[in-house]
């Protein structure tokens, strides 16, 4: 990737962390059991051409940000690792019998809105199944975990799909 490409995307990776960390921190519904990380999104939308070192190397320093300053620990970190493991998987899955464009973006222009929700949807509920669990730390709070997870997952979702439509549209590649 060319150097333009990596200074957009730290560009990104440090606008994503400042929303979540300033504004979606402080905001929980329905007495805590629904909470918004749009950070993950950085992580999803990151180009197809990404390598897969690269991408747990940034999910491991997203992670690690994020859990300073929710004064967690390790929590975030954990549950961003697996969304980079899985992400190169279900790239695999959705992606059309020719292949993505290494040099593009998972965006609901490129893959519709369909295959986007396929892709984006398991990583979001995996990142939140695994963050409430390990929050939860024992087995009499797991229901009440993977149902915030659940509720979590579906305001994440919104969440993203309103980045993408305010900011992407119907464009091939990133506006931001």
């Amino acid at each position: 990737m060319g150097r333009e490409i990596w200074l957009k995307e730290l560009g990104l990776f440090f606008l994503y962390l400042t929303v979540q960390v300033l504004f979606f921190r402080n905001l929980a519904f329905f007495d805590g059991m629904v909470m918004v990380f749009p950070y993950v999104a950085f992580l999803i939308l990151l180009p197809f051409g990404a390598m897969n070192m690269s991408i747990l190397l940034v999910a491991f320093s997203m992670g690690f940000v994020v859990d300073i300053f929710y004064d967690s620990i390790g929590i975030h970190t954990a549950a961003c690792v697996l969304l980079a493991f899985v992400r190169t998987q279900l790239m695999k899955w959705t992606a059309p019998t020719g292949g993505y464009e290494l040099s593009e973006t998972p965006t609901i222009g490129q893959m519709g809105l369909g295959t986007f929700l396929i892709f984006i949807a398991p990583q979001i509920i995996l990142h939140h199944i695994l963050l409430f669990m390990i929050e939860a730390g024992s087995w009499a709070f797991m229901p009440r975990a993977i149902l915030r997870a659940l509720l979590s997952s579906v305001a994440t979702l919104l969440i993203i799909l309103a980045i993408q439509y305010l900011f992407y549209g119907n464009s091939q590649r990133r506006r931001i």
